[in-house]
């Protein structure tokens, strides 16, 4: 490759290297084995340089003149005569640039600046990783919340006897079953024997040294409600004997679940009324 770099230093402003100027060059770059061609006035005296061989191409009217200049390759400077002093033309060929001596002074194309891109990717991964350490530092040793305490069997009851009643679209049978299951749910939470496993009798034998005979007769009902819903049913058609059952079987369940009761030992405080 051939780099032609045509550079002025005339007197003050300096003269550039143009086609308006008295001499400049025609491009700074040619391939191996093609001539740089120079513009200076017609009259302009070449001079001999080791290595170069310079030839007049041609004459123009405007008084100018064309030379071409080849040679072997290397790096080298025309001081080619001015109307100011001497102009300094820098040749390169078959070479990148300057490769020394008197050369090694001249300005280089400045390095293409690296990519930013590895940059912002390393900085992305960087904050990734800091975030990840930092949230699993934060689980590991932030501090665990007291587990809650589990609700008393009382406030679960309850809960569950008033869903049981808040649903009317249900058979007047299947809801005292229902709500004599949860009479039974509550005594196996309260009691070392399972309430669940046992018949209405065997129940009411464990609680008889609890509870006092107006309790065991509210636990009683309690246990058998379905019996006595399907018996109103049958003893009254208009279901006002219903109605009425269901009211003391919402007493019982007050009377028996409620903590304040006397007759046996009652849950955890805390607990709700019906």
């Amino acid at each position: 490759m051939i780099l032609a770099l045509l550079l002025t230093a005339c007197a003050d402003p300096p003269t550039p290297l143009s086609p308006a100027a008295p001499i400049w060059v025609e491009a700074r770059k040619v391939d191996d084995g093609k001539p740089v061609r120079v513009h200076a006035p017609a009259d302009t005296v070449m001079p001999s340089v080791e290595g170069l061989l310079v030839e007049r191409a041609s004459s123009g009217d405007d008084g100018t003149a064309v030379w071409e200049v080849s040679g072997k390759a290397g790096s080298y400077i025309l001081e080619v005569p001015g109307p100011a002093g001497p102009v300094p033309v820098y040749v390169d060929i078959g070479v990148d640039g300057p490769t020394g001596g008197t050369m090694a002074d001249l300005a280089t194309p400045p390095a293409r600046p690296p990519p930013v891109w590895p940059y912002v990717l390393a900085g992305v991964v960087g904050l990734g990783t800091l975030i990840a350490a930092g949230l699993a530092a934060w689980k590991r040793w932030r501090p665990i919340p007291p587990t809650a305490p589990p609700e008393p069997p009382d406030v679960i009851a309850v809960r569950e006897w008033r869903a049981l009643r808040a649903q009317t679209e249900l058979d007047p049978a299947e809801l005292a079953l229902q709500l004599s299951a949860v009479y039974r749910r509550f005594l196996d939470a309260t009691r070392i024997w399972p309430a669940t496993a046992r018949t209405t009798r065997e129940i009411l034998d464990n609680l008889g040294a609890e509870l006092t005979a107006s309790e065991l007769e509210c636990a009683r009902r309690l246990l058998s409600a379905m019996d006595l819903v399907k018996f109103a049913d049958r003893g009254d058609p208009s279901r006002t004997a219903l109605a009425d059952l269901f009211e003391k079987l919402d007493a019982d369940f007050r009377r028996l679940v409620s903590p304040q009761s006397g007759g046996r030992p009652g849950p955890a405080a805390g607990s709700a009324d019906v």
